[in-house]
């Protein structure tokens, strides 16, 4: 059997039309998405269509577009899709639903999400002119408040995603825990650990009761555990009857298809913080487990930027591919709550949302990514690795950042060599070299 190549992309994030843009670097990028037997990127954003209702668990801001601007991924020549993100739920479950029956209009092939949780942990297959892809997706950031929940008595269950739900612990050293304890107990807190409702029993509350930032002086207590330990730290590990029943989905696959991906979302990063360029503790033992059950490759999003990647007997993982397109600072319309949030008249606009709001347009690393190019043999062997650098519009007007082109030379070394660095914790290096095609990295064990 011939080869099959998998082109993957990070977040998609798109306002606006892109398919009349005429730029050769772009056009570069379209093609190396087109001349792939199979192409994937993870679908940030949700499609709810008119008289939508914004939901009351949205995470950060809600995304919702035009249902039409998925032709634009048809034209772009993507073929799978990830829907397992912090944004599926903004527009309520209602509108996830509607989101699911758009796509399926157009005969788009995804994972990640659906009517129930059966439905959203389910293998995606998609079939090229070689082998048959499967497509399992599955989301950390968010998890708990959009998790889709299988039918029960006397009722249907819920749209929503396939989750991997962390728990974060704080592990404080322990001459200090019990003077924290004792603090905690005077200001209400339960530190006897007995549960929220009784002994024994631990729900997870929709809300922290957090809505302000804390008064002058203090700060915010988040609902997370507490433990006595050598040295102070925040971990966080995943739920394992989520781990399990993700492994699941990938034995399940593999028995089905000829290559088996797996798309995590998980804007989660190192020590309890988001957005950043190291993994939390969860995500590398989960990655590890999947390549285990059979996964040919682990393609990661979440934070914006790029993270490590790794070999992992002979597969790769990307813990994070950045941004692909991301053009978030043009969409349409924002529920009036979000410009409230931020202490904005209801009144306002997203153009004046973003003059306030400025932290993704001011760093260079949310504008640079590579979309790496992985050949797979017939029977699964990873033959070959290619990374090509792309950047999308640092500094450009606003009406032009978001769009991803072919990186320029001196652009690219850089963005291969900050990736070869964020690679080395993993046991992996990113070789570059010039090529024909221009400046493009090789995955490498260390």
């Amino acid at each position: 059997m011939d080869s099959t190549i998998l082109v993957a992309t990070g977040d998609s994030i798109l306002t606006h039309r892109i398919s009349p843009i005429e730029n050769e670097d772009f056009a570069g990028v379209v093609d190396l998405v087109r001349e792939a037997d199979v192409a994937f990127t993870n679908l940030e954003m949700v499609f709810p269509g008119a008289n939508r209702h914004p939901g009351a668990t949205y995470h950060g801001t809600h995304l919702g577009v035009d249902p039409a601007l998925l032709e634009e991924f048809t034209w772009f020549g993507f073929d799978l899709y990830g829907m397992a993100n912090n944004h599926a739920t903004d527009y309520g479950t209602d509108g996830l639903a509607a989101s699911l029956a758009k796509l399926r209009e157009r005969g788009m092939t995804f994972a990640g999400a659906g009517h129930t949780l059966r439905e959203a942990r389910r293998p995606a297959y998609f079939q090229t002119r070689n082998a048959r892809v499967a497509l399992v997706s599955a989301g950390s950031s968010n998890a708990r408040l959009s998790v889709a929940a299988d039918p029960g008595e006397g009722d249907l269950g819920r749209p929503g995603i396939a989750p991997v739900r962390v728990q974060k612990t704080h592990h404080i050293r322990r001459e200090r825990f019990e003077q924290l304890r004792e603090i905690l107990a005077e200001t209400g807190q339960d530190v006897q650990a007995t549960g929220t409702t009784a002994p024994g029993v631990f729900l997870p509350y929709p809300d922290r009761n957090i809505w302000d930032g804390p008064p002058p002086g203090g700060f915010a207590v988040e609902g997370v555990h507490f433990v006595p330990d050598k040295e102070s730290a925040v971990r966080t590990t995943a739920l394992q009857r989520d781990v399990d029943a993700l492994v699941a989905s990938v034995e399940e696959a593999r028995r089905q298809a000829d290559l088996v991906f797996v798309a995590l979302h998980c804007h989660e990063g190192v020590d309890g913080r988001w957005n950043n360029d190291v993994p939390a503790e969860f995500l590398r033992p989960l990655a590890h487990a999947l390549v285990d059950a059979g996964a040919h490759a682990v393609l990661g999003s979440g934070p914006h930027q790029l993270r490590g990647m790794e070999l992992y007997r002979d597969r790769p993982i990307c813990y994070s591919l950045g941004n692909f397109l991301f053009s978030l600072e043009t969409i349409a319309s924002f529920p009036v709550e979000v410009y409230e949030q931020v202490g904005m008249p209801p009144g306002s606009t997203t153009a004046d949302l973003y003059d306030r709001i400025t932290g993704y347009a001011t760093h260079q690393r949310f504008w640079e990514t590579v979309v790496p190019r992985f050949e797979f043999s017939g029977s699964g062997d990873l033959l070959a690795t290619e990374l090509v650098p792309v950047t999308l519009g640092f500094g450009l007007p606003r009406s032009r950042r978001g769009l991803p082109v072919l990186a320029g030379a001196a652009a690219g070394r850089e963005i291969l060599a900050r990736l070869d660095e964020l690679s080395k914790p993993f046991g992996a290096r990113v070789e570059t070299a010039t090529t024909a095609d221009g400046v493009r990295g090789r995955l490498v064990a260390a």
